[in-house]
C-alpha cells in the first residue's frame, strides 16, 4: 500500500509540479505495488487454506463476495473521480483497475485452492499466463468488441506509454494463482512451528526471482545498445524483455518487481518473527488491515485532492507525502475501530450466515437421523462466525 501511495503520488503532485526526473523514478520504484499486491493477495489465500483448513471452505464465501464487492462497488468508487477531475465518469468506469483483477482473482482462485493441488495450480498459472502472452502478440482483433475484450481479458501494449492502460484480468489471475502456492508452501512451516524456514523459503523465491529479473533487464539493455535493429525487426521482445512492462504485467516485470516484492514481504514477516520494532508494524499493519478502504481514499487524496491543488515542485515534497500517510493510517486505524470491513459486502456473506442459522434451528431427528444437508449447512455457518473477519 506504501509503494501504491508513492506511485499516485508522484503522478498527481511531481509530474504536475514539472519535477519530471524525480517523478519518473518514484513512478518506477511504485511499480513494486501491483505485483506484490497480487501476489498477496494469492498468497494469504493458500496459506489460509493450509493453516485453517476447516473454515476454509466459508472463507471461501466470504473471499467471493469481497471479490464482487471489488468488482461492482469498488469499481464504481474509484471511476466517480473522474467527476471531480473532469475526466467524466463514464471515461472513467471503462478504466480496468487493479481491484477489478484482484476482484476477479479472488471469487474465482480460492475455490482452486480447495479443490487442486499445488502443483497443478502452478501449471495452471503458468500455462495461462504464457496462454496470455501468446494471444497478446498474436491476436489481432477486428472489431471494437473484440478489441476491448482483449484489453480487459489479456492486455494490449502501449509502446507509447508503458506506465498507461488497464489491468487485464488473465494474466494478473495466473499471478494470484501462482502466490496460492507460495503460500500453501509457507502456510505447511507455519503450521508446523517452522516459522524461521517458511521465511527463508520465501525469501529464497523472491530472491530467485529477483535475480532473473534482473538478468533480464541487463539482456535487454545489451540488445537495446549493441543490437537495435533486432528489436525494430522482432517488436514482441520488447515487452518480453522490459522490466517496465506493466500493461499487460511481462514476465520479466513480474519477476523482477514481484521477486523484489517477495523479498520485502520475507523481511516482514521474519521482522514479526523476531519482534522488532512492533510499534511501526502496528501503524503500518492498520493500513494492512483496512487495504480496500485506504486504496479507495488515498485515490481520491492523491488523484482528486492532490492533483487539484497543483502545487509548486519543494524539496521538502518527502514531508508531504509523510502528511498524507499519516492521515491516511488514521483514517485506517478508526476504520478498523469500527469494524469497517464488515460493510464490504454485497450482501452474500450475510445470506449464508443467516441461512446456516435457519438450518440450524431446524430439528435435526427428522425421521430419527440428521439431514446431511441440514448438518453441512450448520456446520458452514458456524465456520463463516469464525472466520467472520479474516477477509
Amino acid at each position: 500500500m506504501l509503494f501504491v501511495c508513492l506511485a499516485h503520488f508522484a503522478d498527481s503532485y511531481q509530474f504536475t509540479s514539472g519535477a519530471d526526473t524525480s517523478g519518473g523514478y518514484l513512478v518506477i520504484m511504485g511499480m513494486l505495488a501491483s505485483p506484490t499486491f497480487v501476489t498477496v493477495s494469492g498468497l494469504v489465500a493458500g496459506f489460509l487454506a493450509v493453516t485453517r483448513a476447516k473454515t476454509f471452505d466459508a472463507l471461501c464465501y466470504k473471499l467471493f463476495d469481497r471479490g464482487l464487492f471489488l468488482l461492482v462497488v469498488g469499481h464504481t468508487i474509484l471511476a466517480a473521480s473522474g467527476l471531480a477531475i473532469g475526466r467524466g465518469f463514464i471515461p472513467a468506469m471503462k478504466i480496468g483497475y487493479i481491484t477489478d483483477a484482484i476482484g476477479f482473482a479472488v471469487m474465482l482462485g480460492p475455490w482452486l485452492v480447495g479443490r487442486l493441488s499445488m502443483r497443478t495450480r502452478l501449471a495452471i498459472a503458468a500455462g495461462t499466463f504464457t496462454l496470455s502472452w501468446v494471444g497478446v502478440l498474436a491476436w489481432t482483433p477486428v472489431g471494437s468488441f473484440a478489441s476491448v475484450a482483449k484489453s480487459y481479458l489479456i492486455g494490449t501494449p502501449n509502446a507509447a506509454d508503458w506506465s498507461s492502460g488497464n489491468f487485464p484480468l488473465i494474466p494478473w489471475f495466473a499471478v494470484y494463482l501462482a502466490g496460492t502456492v507460495l503460500g500453501g508452501r509457507i502456510g505447511a512451516f507455519y503450521r508446523d512451528q517452522q516459522l524461521k524456514q517458511g521465511n527463508l523459503f520465501l525469501a529464497r523465491i523472491g530472491a530467485s526471482l529477483f535475480v532473473v529479473g534482473a538478468c533480464g533487464k541487463v539482456l535487454f539493455s545489451a540488445v537495446h545498445h549493441w543490437m537495435p535493429t533486432m528489436l525494430v525487426a522482432h517488436d514482441s521482445l520488447t515487452p518480453l524483455l522490459s522490466s517496465y512492462q506493466k500493461f499487460p504485467p511481462g514476465p520479466v516485470y513480474i519477476a523482477f518487481f514481484g521477486g523484489a516484492g517477495m523479498l520485502l514481504v520475507a523481511t516482514v514477516l521474519e521482522a514479526a518473527r523476531r519482534d522488532i520494532l512492533p510499534s511501526v508494524r502496528g501503524q503500518l499493519r492498520q493500513i494492512g488491515l483496512a487495504s480496500l478502504f485506504v486504496y479507495l481514499l488515498q485515490f481520491y487524496v492523491y488523484v482528486v485532492v492532490i492533483r487539484s491543488l497543483r502545487l509548486p515542485y519543494s524539496r521538502w515534497w518527502p514531508v508531504l507525502f509523510a502528511l498524507t500517510i499519516v492521515f491516511l493510517t488514521y483514517a485506517a486505524s478508526r476504520w478498523n475501530r469500527r469494524e469497517g470491513n464488515r460493510y464490504l459486502t454485497v450482501g452474500i456473506g450475510p445470506f449464508i450466515d443467516w441461512r446456516a442459522r435457519r438450518k440450524a434451528a431446524v430439528p435435526v431427528h427428522q425421521h430419527g437421523v440428521a439431514a446431511s444437508g441440514d448438518l453441512l449447512d450448520h456446520s458452514l455457518g458456524r465456520e463463516a462466525r469464525v472466520t467472520r473477519g479474516v477477509a
